[in-house]
């Protein structure tokens, strides 16, 4: 019998609404296209080949799992590009407290 306690839901925002993403291999394998597996498999082998460290396995494994979510890659990507653009309206961070920070340098909600 496998022990493993099941791994934590993951959520994000697409368009504004609150989607779980499949957060197991095997739940993000069955989630995507057919067409998209073989791939997936592929990329999943090359981490294990390489011996990549489990936190690196795990941004991985959230990206595809963006991946099977219709708008979630694109939603992403515009984002990144804004930030990199400069405009970091409502970002927060922690600091070394634990509290928010806005880096646009408003008030945090």
């Amino acid at each position: 019998m496998n022990s493993t306690p099941p791994a934590e839901p993951w959520s994000t925002q697409v368009h504004g609404e609150t989607v779980t993403l499949p957060s197991t291999a095997a739940d993000i394998r069955a989630a995507l296209p057919p067409e998209r597996r073989a791939e997936f498999d592929a990329a999943l082998a090359e981490l294990d080949a390489a011996g990549t460290s489990e936190e690196l396995r795990t941004l991985r494994l959230a990206w595809w799992a963006l991946e099977a979510v219709p708008g979630a890659v694109e939603e992403t990507d515009a984002e990144v590009a804004r930030l990199r653009a400069g405009d970091y309206s409502g970002v927060v961070t922690l600091d070394e407290n634990g509290d928010l920070v806005p880096l646009d340098g408003h008030e945090a909600a």
